[in-house]
């Protein structure tokens, strides 16, 4: 038997008994390096007719099915909106949250001229304060990340006296959004308490 069609034979085998997991690309890279292989190398393929045509099914129908990975991103897709609609809901039924107060207030207290990232933060970080936004844990991690490398690439900016009040409020607030769900991490009264402090440029 030629070596490719061998090796995706006992390849095929795996996947059929549960062993591995062949994804659609996977799949149909290898159907198309079978059908080279064997006009190729037609003489090899003489007398494995029906072993070439059972591995080109196989490798066909894989690589028409949908990717495992893909099915997993659209259950984390699903959890995350219920998650985000349950929030929403808790915003909506609070009983403090009657009509909700008007957050422009609060907006124009921020002053003009912030860093781009910082300014962004501030005006969301208000909105979720308001209930009328929800952020994830990964997207604050996120924002944590971002802010601070702004902060190290750009210090002047962000040392200012109007800037770094800002700054370390909002570092503050994105680490105890980040840390919510997170087993194990304490989030003390006068907010969360870890390795370098968020308010260092203050």
């Amino acid at each position: 038997m030629p070596e490719l069609l061998s090796t995706w034979s006992w390849r095929l085998d795996r996947v059929r008994n549960g062993r591995t997991v062949l994804t659609k690309s996977q799949a149909a890279s290898a159907r198309t390096d079978l059908a080279h292989d064997r006009s190729a190398h037609p003489s090899d393929y003489a007398g494995y007719e029906e072993e070439y045509t059972s591995a080109i099914e196989a490798l066909e129908v894989l690589a028409q099915q949908a990717n495992r990975s893909d099915d997993l991103l659209a259950v984390l897709r699903a959890e995350r909106r219920a998650s985000d609609q349950s929030a929403r809901d808790r915003y909506a039924t609070a009983p403090d949250s009657a009509p909700r107060a008007s957050l422009a207030a609060e907006h124009d207290r921020v002053p003009a001229g912030l860093p781009e990232a910082l300014d962004e933060w501030v005006h969301r970080l208000i909105r979720y304060r308001g209930g009328a936004k929800v952020i994830a844990p990964i997207e604050a991690s996120r924002a944590e990340i971002r802010l601070r490398n702004e902060a190290d690439l750009h210090p002047s900016a962000y040392r200012t006296s109007m800037a770094a009040p800002f700054y370390g409020r909002v570092m503050r607030e994105l680490g105890e959004i980040a840390t919510s769900q997170r087993p194990g991490v304490h989030v003390s009264r006068r907010g969360l308490h870890r390795g370098l402090a968020d308010d260092s440029f203050l």
